[in-house]
């Protein structure tokens, strides 16, 4: 439900009328389709060209899951291991060792998803956490050798392997893979506190790069910036009376317009939690943001009723300046790209130039904001990533605005 309207004269700010959309509250585990999911939802539909039953079956029931896991990982974070939306019928959870009793998270999603088959599995080796401190540090260790360029570092969960893909300032240095090779795997051994048989490999490519950036009233998150795309309204600290901003990408440079507004750079982190930058002054800050649709960037507005943890195989939607609003699977979580880590790869390249910063969201959730994109030697190559908006408050202590 949207409240005023909102106008703009072309010779500037125009006077406004508050413009809000009303407030949602946050997910719980056993939450039905609220009518923002039914608008995702029928925009995934008519993207992967199946019926709404279709992409119902599959996709509704995502965000309660992930739900599920981030509430498991919080009440257990020396021993979650990770966890992986399957297909419309399974789910798993895993952990380090022995499986803690989730029972009393999985029943009320049973409730809501009674198809949905959650396997439990134990005896991993490993925790999250674990694995996240080894991807960063052998990342970091590549990403820092001399002749290296860029790198890009992610996880292999069948061969249990960090793997570093690198470009080097000379591509024709023949001791390079073996040089880095070696970093990588006593890197890996002096950090590594896991029960398990992880390893680390370093590729050298051929490739010229391997990714980067995209680079009134109300300002909203999901809105068309001078160079970037907004991604959610902030306070600077977990209070109400907190100071209010907006969100972008960390790449989009500290001179941003909005409606005709010259924003103020606040601070911003390229770094282990990801890549974010926030923004003050002009007019009000709304926690609002736009959803867009698959031609539109700045419509369907929407309330941010909480931030959520992504899942992999779970399927947010982003919004963008450039290409506007499209879903898509979550692929890998703890992806690293150069100077950033703990960022999410999706399975595709659907974002493009001018969407950096943009909302990733499903429903009335938050789950981060789009930060370019990554070379993978796997098919199809280029796949977008995007920095997780449960992160944000680690890397710049502010917070997603909830009202």
């Amino acid at each position: 439900m949207l409240l005023g309207s909102l106008a703009y004269a072309d010779d500037g700010p125009a006077p406004v009328v508050e413009l809000q959309a009303a407030e949602v509250a946050a997910l719980r585990i056993d939450d039905s389709i609220s009518t923002a999911e039914m608008q995702d939802l029928r925009l995934v539909a008519e993207q992967n060209g199946i019926s709404l039953d279709e992409a119902i079956d599959r996709y509704a029931w995502n965000d309660n899951f992930s739900l599920v896991v981030d509430t498991i990982r919080k009440a257990h974070p020396e021993s979650f291991t990770g966890a992986e939306i399957v297909d419309a019928g399974h789910a798993w959870i895993s952990f380090k060792g022995p499986a803690p009793n989730v029972a009393a998270v999985l029943d009320p999603f049973a409730k809501i998803a009674p198809t949905v088959e959650v396997e439990v599995r134990a005896d991993e080796g490993y925790s999250e956490h674990q694995l996240e401190k080894s991807i960063e540090s052998v990342h970091y260790a590549i990403y820092g050798s001399p002749g290296v360029r860029q790198a890009a570092t992610s996880f292999d969960t069948d061969t249990r392997t960090i793997v570093t893909t690198v470009v080097l300032t000379d591509p024709e240095r023949a001791s390079a893979a073996a040089d880095l090779n070696e970093t990588a795997q006593a890197t890996l051994a002096a950090v590594s506190t896991s029960d398990a048989d992880i390893a680390a490999a370093v590729t050298v490519a051929r490739n010229a790069t391997l990714g980067g950036d995209d680079s009134a009233s109300y300002h909203y998150g999901g809105e068309v910036l001078s160079g970037c795309t907004s991604g959610f309204g902030t306070r600077a600290s977990s209070s109400t009376s907190g100071t209010r901003g907006i969100a972008t990408a960390g790449r989009c440079g500290n001179s941003q317009g909005d409606d005709g507004y010259t924003l103020t750079s606040r601070g911003g982190h390229q770094g282990t939690h990801g890549d974010f930058q926030w923004h003050t002054g002009g007019a009000t800050h709304s926690d609002d943001f736009y959803a867009g649709t698959a031609t539109v960037t700045e419509t369907t507005l929407r309330d941010v009723s909480g931030s959520g943890a992504p899942t992999v195989g779970q399927t947010p939607c982003k919004n963008g300046a450039t290409n506007h609003a499209s879903c898509q699977e979550v692929r890998k979580l703890g992806d690293c790209r150069d100077s950033m880590c703990n960022l999410v790869q999706m399975g595709a390249r659907l974002a493009a130039g001018g969407d950096s910063g943009g909302p990733i969201y499903w429903g009335n959730t938050a789950y981060g904001l789009h930060s370019g994109r990554r070379y993978d030697p796997v098919a199809p190559f280029d796949r977008d990533q995007f920095a997780r908006a449960d992160r944000i408050d680690d890397a710049l202590g502010i917070y997603i605005a909830t009202n």
